[in-house]
């Protein structure tokens, strides 16, 4: 009878666990009242706070920003800093003074070391031209702004102008001097220049957020260029080609090559040595390319400078042929107000030549942004090896 209702008993205890666990799993999908949920994170997270302020940048502390701010030189840091650990490990190996039993530690006594130094010298000068290629590129990139931003001006006083001789047309209409459709070619160049204005914003706003990110400046961030754009100056190309002659001359890559060929010259005595003419005939066809290179590398490079000087002459050729277009442009615009004053022609028609002076104003701009550019560029490289060679 005992052993019933100790049955019993275990069935209904069973029934009631399963019924309490039932239950607890089904509230767990319900919101309860006078419940908090259960966060699983210890620890709050900081909320990153953004820079709603305006940003007043010139260029001068757009350059000095670019120092701090770039991922590129964060990057090209970083890789220096490897670069130097590595080079004072395998030095630290080469001063041991460990014995020599095998190719390894044979190439830790009279390779590595050299090898490592070389690699970190080669990526020191590379930042040091890095940078100077950044300049002129964020030079490039705020320079292009401001003249999208003049040329929206202009787009802006061009509808403007159109907007007074669509109401002259109108008045004109509303006299009986004109019909309705005389309106139709105006109201297709308004639709052209709005779409422009369109597409113009957009290219600024394309190319400010290309400009901050250069920067390392958030893209959300209001930034306002304080800078105007920068004058025309020709490059001076005396005695160019002496400076060009001195530049190959001198040019750092003639150095890093005749470095790498010794080095690898000694890797191949060791390879040579340890794992016979087999192995060592692959480091040799790479001392062979290698000393290719180096001897193609003069012409190589005259190539590459004259290209660069035949190009900056050309721009320098359009930048005079959009100088003597805004003359006449300007000269144009005199004889009209002439025409005007003495009643032989409407102010109308002064609009258009107005705006045709400001297009060509900007076009103007534009080829000395990449004018300027490219002297910079080129006047770099020049530089840079004619340091070399007083060094």
């Amino acid at each position: 009878m005992k052993k019933k209702y100790l049955i019993i008993f275990g069935l209904l205890l069973s029934a009631s666990i399963l019924f309490t666990t039932q239950s607890t799993l089904a509230l767990g999908g319900v919101d309860q009242p006078n419940s908090e949920p259960i966060s699983t994170n210890t620890t709050e997270q900081p909320v990153p706070t953004t820079d709603n302020s305006t940003l007043n940048l010139s260029l001068e502390d757009a350059l000095k920003l670019m120092e701090t701010g770039n991922r590129e030189l964060k990057l090209a840091d970083s890789k220096l800093q490897i670069l130097e650990k590595q080079s004072q490990q395998a030095l630290a190996r080469h001063n041991a003074g460990i014995a020599v039993v095998d190719e390894e530690s044979r190439k830790d006594r009279d390779l590595n070391h050299k090898r490592a130094q070389w690699t970190l010298d080669n990526a020191k000068h590379d930042r040091d031209n890095q940078i100077k290629a950044l300049k002129a590129q964020i030079t490039n990139e705020y320079q292009n702004v401001l003249s999208l931003q003049q040329q929206a001006e202009n787009l802006k006083l061009q509808l403007a102008n159109l907007d007074t001789v669509m109401n002259q047309v109108n008045l004109q209409i509303d006299l009986g001097l004109k019909i309705p459709s005389d309106l139709y070619t105006y109201k297709a160049q308004k639709s052209m220049l709005e779409a422009a204005q369109k597409a113009d914003m957009n290219s600024i706003n394309n190319s400010m957020i290309t400009l901050k990110q250069d920067l390392g400046i958030d893209i959300n961030r209001n930034v306002v260029l304080t800078s105007s754009p920068i004058p025309y100056t020709k490059f001076d190309e005396s005695d160019i080609d002496t400076k060009i002659a001195k530049a190959i001359q001198n040019h750092y890559d003639i150095l890093r090559y005749k470095q790498d060929i010794e080095i690898t010259q000694i890797e191949y005595d060791i390879v040579f040595y340890y794992s016979g003419l087999m192995t060592a005939n692959q480091v040799q066809l790479s001392i062979e390319d290698k000393k290719a290179t180096l001897e193609n590398l003069p012409v190589t490079l005259e190539v590459g400078f004259r290209t660069a000087y035949n190009n900056l002459k050309t721009i320098e050729n359009t930048i005079e042929a959009d100088k003597l277009t805004v003359e006449a442009d300007q000269i144009t615009i005199k004889v009209m107000e002439r025409n005007i004053e003495v009643g032989n022609s409407s102010s109308l028609e002064m609009i258009a030549l107005q705006n045709k002076l400001l297009n060509d104003q900007n076009t103007l701009q534009q080829n000395i942004n990449a004018y300027m550019t490219a002297a910079t560029n080129f006047k770099n490289s020049l530089d840079n090896h004619l340091q070399e060679q007083s060094q």
